[in-house]
C-alpha cells in the first residue's frame, strides 16, 4: 500500500488514457501494471481512496455532554407574598476516568481504521490472487488443449490418407476424429472459461486486461503471522473497543456536575438576587459492586475467546492444508518431469508404429492421448505451485 502512494501521476495518466485512449492501449496499459498497483486501483473501483483521520482533540475535552439550562417562576398566591425566579446553568464535566477513557477510544478509533485498511487490502488481496491464477490457469490450459487439438487433426489427415491407401484400417481414422472433436470441444469449453475468468477480472477490479506478471516477488512466510494478522488484529482491537465502551458506565466514570445558579425574589420588600454555585463530585474512594459491567465483561471475553480460536484454528488449518498440498505439487513435478522426458520417446515410436489390427490401433491412440496428458499436466503444475504460493501468502495475511 506504501508503493501504491508513491504511483499517483501514474494511476492518473492511466485514467486520463481510458478516456482518451483505444481499447487495445488501454489493455497495453492494464497488463504492464504490478500487483500491488492493481490492488490501488481495485479499492479506487470499489470507492475506497485514502482515509484521512479527523482532527480531534483525542478525548481531551473537559465536558461531557452539552451544557443544559433550566428555568423556573414561583409565583405566590399571597397578595405579598414572594414571587421567586431562578435560572441554573449545568455544566457536565468529565471525571478523571471518563477523560482517560475517552483518550484510549480516540488511540483505538485511530488503530481501528488502519486496521480496517490493512484488512481491505488483504481482503482484495485474495480476490486479486483468486481472479488473476484463475484466469493464467484458464490461458494455460486453453493452450493445451489447442495444442492437443491441433496434434490430433494432423493425425486424423495423416491417418484418413493411410486408410485410404489400406495401410491401416479406416477405424483408426474415424477413432481419431473422434478424439479430434473432443478436444475441441475441450477448446471451446477452454475458452469459455478464460473469457469468464477475464470478465470476472474486470468486474473485480475495474481494468481491462489482466496484468502480465503475476508471479509475487516477495518471500514466502514460514508461517502465519497471527499477531499482525489482519483478521486477528481486527477481532482484538474491537474488544479492546467494547471493553472501554463497557468501562464508561462504571460507577467510578460518572460525570462531575457544576451548576451556576441565579434566583431572584420579588416581596413585599426590597427584591434580593441570590447568586449560587453548586458541584456534584462523585465519592471514587467508595467501591460499588457493578454486575452488569461484570457480566458484561465476562460475556465480551467468551465471545472474543471463541471467535479468536475459531478463526485461528482455521487460518492454521488452512496453512497446514495448503503446505502439505505444496510439498505435493513439488514432488508430482519431479515426477511430471521425468515422465515427460520419457514421454518424448514413446511419442515418437507409437507415430511410427504401423498396424493392420483394429485393436492395436486403437491401443496406439489411446497410449498417444495419454502422453498428451501427461506432457499437459507437466506444463501445469509450475502454475498451480505457484498458485498455491500466493494462497498461502494470502492465509498467512500478507496483502500485495
Amino acid at each position: 500500500m506504501r508503493q501504491g502512494g508513491m504511483r499517483q501521476p501514474f494511476f492518473r495518466a492511466l485514467v486520463f488514457s481510458a478516456l482518451c485512449c483505444t481499447v487495445p492501449v488501454q489493455a497495453q496499459l492494464a497488463s504492464d501494471l504490478a500487483l500491488h498497483e492493481v490492488l490501488n486501483a481495485t479499492l479506487v473501483h470499489h470507492g475506497y481512496t485514502a482515509e484521512v483521520s479527523a482532527e480531534s482533540d483525542g478525548g481531551n475535552g473537559l465536558l461531557a455532554a452539552l451544557p443544559s439550562l433550566s428555568a423556573s417562576r414561583l409565583q405566590s398566591d399571597q397578595r405579598a407574598g414572594t414571587d421567586e425566579t431562578e435560572l441554573s446553568l449545568n455544566l457536565p464535566f468529565k471525571s478523571l476516568q471518563r477523560r482517560d477513557l475517552d483518550e484510549n477510544l480516540a488511540a483505538l478509533q485511530d488503530n481501528l481504521r488502519e486496521t480496517q485498511q490493512r484488512y481491505r487490502a488483504w481482503f482484495f488481496s485474495g480476490l486479486i490472487r483468486n481472479a488473476v491464477w484463475e484466469h493464467r490457469l484458464a490461458t494455460l490450459e486453453l493452450a493445451q488443449s489447442r495444442a492437443r487439438a491441433e496434434l490430433l487433426r494432423e493425425l486424423e489427415q495423416r491417418a484418413v490418407l493411410q486408410a485410404d491407401a489400406g495401410a491401416i484400417p479406416g477405424y483408426a481414422a474415424l477413432l481419431l476424429t473422434q478424439e479430434r472433436l473432443d478436444a475441441e470441444l475441450a477448446v471451446a469449453d477452454g475458452l469459455a472459461r478464460q473469457r469468464a475468468a477475464q470478465a470476472g477480472f474486470v468486474a473485480l477490479t475495474g481494468l481491462p486486461a489482466v496484468p502480465a506478471r503475476i508471479v509475487e516477488a516477495t518471500p514466502q512466510p514460514e508461517a502465519p503471522d497471527y499477531s499482525g494478522h489482519p483478521q486477528l488484529a481486527l477481532l482484538a482491537l474491537a474488544r479492546e473497543q467494547q471493553q472501554a465502551l463497557i468501562a464508561l458506565n462504571d460507577p467510578a466514570a460518572v460525570d462531575w456536575n457544576l451548576a451556576l445558579t441565579a434566583r431572584s425574589l420579588d416581596g413585599p420588600g426590597p427584591a434580593e438576587h441570590q447568586y449560587g454555585l453548586a458541584v456534584e463530585v462523585p465519592l471514587g474512594f467508595f467501591e460499588v459492586d457493578n454486575r452488569a459491567g461484570q457480566a458484561q465483561r465476562a460475556a465480551l471475553g467468551r465471545d472474543f475467546s471463541r471467535q479468536h480460536d475459531t478463526l485461528r484454528t482455521s487460518i492454521r488449518q488452512e496453512w497446514i492444508a495448503l503446505s502439505t498440498e505444496a510439498q505435493r505439487l513439488r514432488e508430482r513435478r519431479e515426477l511430471l518431469q521425468a515422465s515427460a522426458q520419457v514421454g518424448e520417446r514413446i511419442e515418437a515410436q507409437l507415430l511410427a508404429l504401423r498396424s493392420g489390427s483394429e485393436v492395436e490401433v486403437e491401443l496406439v491412440i489411446r497410449r498417444l492421448l495419454e502422453v498428451l496428458e501427461r506432457r499437459s499436466e507437466a506444463s501445469l503444475i509450475d502454475a498451480h505451485i505457484e498458485y498455491n504460493a500466493a494462497r498461502l501468502r494470502q492465509t498467512a495475511g500478507l496483502p500485495l
